[in-house]
């Protein structure tokens, strides 16, 4: 009976035997040789790529061991000159503290007493700092060497003092030569094509690889064939998978919901289904876009996605990979409904956002302020016409008189309601989702002040495939216009970012809506004479008629109307 497992068993003990890791084996290798050893080093990568190991393999050939069998695996040949330490359990400032006292003493045997902290990230800050002064200027003894997965979070104090060893996943083509080499070893009879299955299962980790050997090993035997392998890994591949990929790329929706349908019949895990979906689907882009120089496939899985993939464009096989991706089958397994409708996504596109309501026709400026200002103060009635025939008189001359009976004004708080409701104000339509996904985009770059002049100043008048333009109403068209034209590189690149294909943007100047400017000036007053109201009559009574108040901008207009804000200095 075996009584280690595999990936123990077969723990490299030299640098010959580390794999994938060419870069670092070599530097290491050229600095024993050479006897430039620093005196603290930093492994980091993922996991089961080998830091661990070669930190000990380091250790060893720094002293000058030579390898044993069963060595590394205890961390025997090196006795008490090879500590290593957990740093994800002995994380204290307190352990870091017992590892200073003790580094000062002599190694026992060894040239080097070498400490190991493993997962070193996990060190609190504390214990962090307490290292730092012995990691700077540590005993001639003593090296270190610090193992993480995790190195930006490391104090930069800490990367500073360390030389940084960089530890990349391996390659497929490697996890299946170490693999090789084991089965042949254990007499495992097992095809290149199941090896190569676990590699891609194990994704760059090596001890992951050697685990799942060890499982098929224990699960088929000593004879481990393709299918075998697949199901005892529970990647038994369904060609449904194949098949919807095929439908997707085809955009036949009737044959897809065919094949959702037949899955769901079956009760297969729709989350396992739709793994299969997106790597068939991935493995098909490559081969379409000529990268299939990453792939690690067979030749009869290379034909049969070249087969699928015959006369599909790459942009289909985009979009299919990232609808399905996206599908969220993790709340239920076994529902197609995500699945079915990143499907009909890839058929029929994306559902388009419900169209914005187009702006009522805007009334003549002086008339809406008027409107506003009656709403405010209450909506009292109009004005009525004289009492007497004199005050009529007089008042026919300045005036032409009324050809109806004046009506009256809704009350106030119907009178206020109707000016918020009002879709567009002062020849500016609702604020367009996109000029304000723009306006974001160059806030998210720093162009605070540009984003300032698309506020509220301007709208899209017109939208091509390459091309948008913004025209600016008349207030703002002297300097926000002149200073948005003068940025329009960071205008069109924000909008080209927002709206996901190259336009360029330009801008125009608008009337606002009833064919005249806007002024920010107050209005001028009439020349025309205000005849008096005649003595002793009601209309003499009454307070004369306030002048219209002056128009400002729509932003100065909102604040004075809707805020409360009063005009200091104009």
């Amino acid at each position: 009976m075996r009584s280690t497992v595999l990936y123990r068993k077969w723990r490299p003990d030299d640098f010959d035997s580390v794999a994938g890791q060419e870069p670092v084996v070599r530097t290491l290798r050229n600095a024993v040789s050479q006897d430039k050893i620093s005196h603290a080093y930093l492994f980091c990568g993922p996991r089961g790529t080998g830091k661990t190991t070669t930190a000990r393999i380091l250790a060893r050939a720094i002293n000058g061991v030579a390898p044993s069998a069963g060595a590394l695996d205890g961390g025997d040949g090196l006795g008490f000159d090879l500590i290593e330490i957990d740093a994800a359990s002995n994380r204290g400032i307190d352990d870091i503290r017992e590892l200073r006292e003790r580094a000062n003493y002599q190694p026992g045997s060894a040239r080097f007493k070498v400490y190991l902290i493993d997962e070193v990230h996990q060190l609190t800050g504390a214990a962090a700092d307490a290292l730092l002064k012995t990691l700077e200027e540590p005993p001639p003894h003593v090296v270190f060497i610090l193992a993480t997965t995790d190195p930006e979070a490391l104090k930069p104090t800490i990367l500073s003092r360390c030389q940084r060893y960089d530890f990349r996943r391996v390659a497929v083509d490697d996890i299946v030569g170490r693999l090789r080499t084991i089965a042949d070893a254990e007499a495992i009879t097992i095809s290149d094509d199941a090896l190569r299955l676990i590699a891609r299962e194990a994704t760059g980790s090596l001890r992951d690889a050697v685990n799942l050997l060890d499982q098929l090993w224990t699960t088929c035997g000593d004879d481990v064939s393709l299918e075998a392998a697949q199901e005892a890994l529970g990647l038994s591949p369904d060609a449904r998978a194949l098949d919807l990929v095929g439908a997707a790329l085809r955009k036949d929706l009737a044959a897809g919901l065919g094949v959702l349908g037949a899955v769901q019949s079956d009760a297969i895990d729709f989350l396992r289904f739709k793994k299969q979906v997106v790597t068939h689907l991935r493995h098909v882009l490559l081969l379409l876009t000529g990268a299939e120089g990453s792939l690690s496939l067979s030749k009869p899985e290379e034909e049969r996605l070249r087969e699928v993939g015959k006369g599909a464009e790459a942009s289909v096989a985009v979009a299919a990979l990232r609808a399905f991706a996206d599908a969220d089958v993790r709340s239920d397994p076994y529902s197609p409904l995500p699945l079915e409708l990143a499907l009909a996504n890839i058929v029929y596109g994306p559902t388009p956002a419900p169209a914005a309501a187009a702006p009522a026709p805007p009334a003549p400026a002086r008339q809406r302020q008027q409107q506003a200002r009656g709403g405010q103060r209450g909506g009292g009635q109009r004005r009525s016409a004289p009492a007497s025939a004199a005050a009529s008189g007089q008042r026919a001359q300045s005036a032409p008189p009324a050809q109806t009976p004046p009506a009256q004004a809704p009350p106030a708080a119907a009178a206020s309601r109707a000016v918020r409701e009002t879709p567009a104000r002062a020849g500016r339509p609702a604020a367009d989702e996109r000029i304000t996904k723009i306006r974001r985009e160059l806030e998210d770059k720093g162009n605070r002040r540009l984003a300032a002049m698309l506020n509220g100043s301007c709208r899209i008048v017109e939208e091509t495939e390459a091309k948008l333009t913004f025209g600016f109403f008349p207030t703002y068209q002297d300097f926000h216009l002149a200073k948005v034209r003068e940025a329009l590189n960071e205008v069109s690149a924000a909008a080209s970012t927002v709206l996901g294909r190259a336009v360029t943007v330009e801008c125009v100047p608008i009337d606002d809506g009833d064919g005249r400017r806007r002024s920010n000036a107050p209005a001028p007053a009439t020349n025309a004479p205000a005849a008096a109201p005649a003595a002793n009559t009601p209309a003499a009574a009454a307070k004369p008629e306030a002048p219209p108040e002056p128009s400002y901008s729509p932003l100065v207009d909102d604040a004075l109307k809707q805020f409360g804000a009063r005009v200091v200095d104009s």
